[in-house]
């Protein structure tokens, strides 16, 4: 599993990932996944390159999403493959973990009705 992070404007961070989000993924990514994620409000997570989401993955997605909603902010998924759209379809996720087709579309869910 690899990670990368980007800032965008609007103080928007995009967290790329790629590989196998199965529990060796999970583990090589969660230090780093966990501190960005802490700090940052607007953040959205590119899973174009993810293949395989395991349980501990969504764990890790899941947790990331509500530290991030805790302080306010909001967390969203963009460019998710037909095989992990399912996953969160079948682990009842959709809500708590929404997807959108494009990283433009996610920016803007993420910087929706946010102060200028």
């Amino acid at each position: 599993m690899q990670m990368s992070v980007e800032k965008l404007p609007d103080a928007v961070t995009r967290v790329v990932l790629s590989g196998q989000l199965d529990i060796a993924g999970a583990a090589q990514v969660e230090l780093p996944f966990s501190t960005v994620t802490a700090k940052n409000e607007r953040v959205v997570i590119d899973v174009a390159e993810v293949d395989y989401v395991a349980s501990i993955g969504l764990r890790l997605l899941v947790g990331a999403a509500r530290t991030v909603s805790r302080r306010g902010g909001k967390l969203v998924l963009c460019n998710v493959s037909p095989s992990v759209s399912r996953v969160l379809e079948i682990s009842g996720l959709v809500a708590l973990l929404p997807s959108f087709p494009t990283l433009g579309e996610a920016v803007a869910a993420v910087t929706a009705d946010a102060p200028a």
